[in-house]
């Protein structure tokens, strides 16, 4: 049985690398807060990687699904963005990039049976 990711973006490209990255992985993709909120009401997620634009859905995660790992992706990373995720229970900040195998090491860093 497949790992279980959500995934919290709405970028088509980065969604497709992720998605090709982490082939190993059952993906399940929200492109909004909305969607995001519903899907982890439905369902039980390993991992959430989430776009650094939707920061407030780690306020809901840590208040409603403290069970849940969560990794922040980011086009511009910058440490002030990187304090403000950590501190809303991101395990992980990583800035987006397209190198292959790349996301699959930081995911097998926060899910070691990956």
């Amino acid at each position: 049985m497949k790992l279980r990711i959500l995934l919290i973006d709405d970028e088509p490209r980065w969604i497709e690398f992720a998605r090709r990255d982490l082939e190993s992985f059952e993906i399940v993709v929200a492109t909004s807060q909305e969607e995001a909120e519903a899907e982890l009401e439905k369902d039980r997620f390993t991992l959430v990687i989430a776009s650094s634009r939707w920061l407030s859905v780690l306020e809901l995660i840590r208040d409603k699904y403290a069970d849940k790992q969560v990794m922040v992706t980011t086009i511009k990373p910058t440490p002030e963005e990187a304090l403000n995720a950590y501190r809303r229970g991101a395990v992980d900040y990583i800035p987006k990039s397209f190198a292959n195998q790349e996301l699959l090491e930081h995911v097998k860093k926060v899910v070691p049976t990956a």
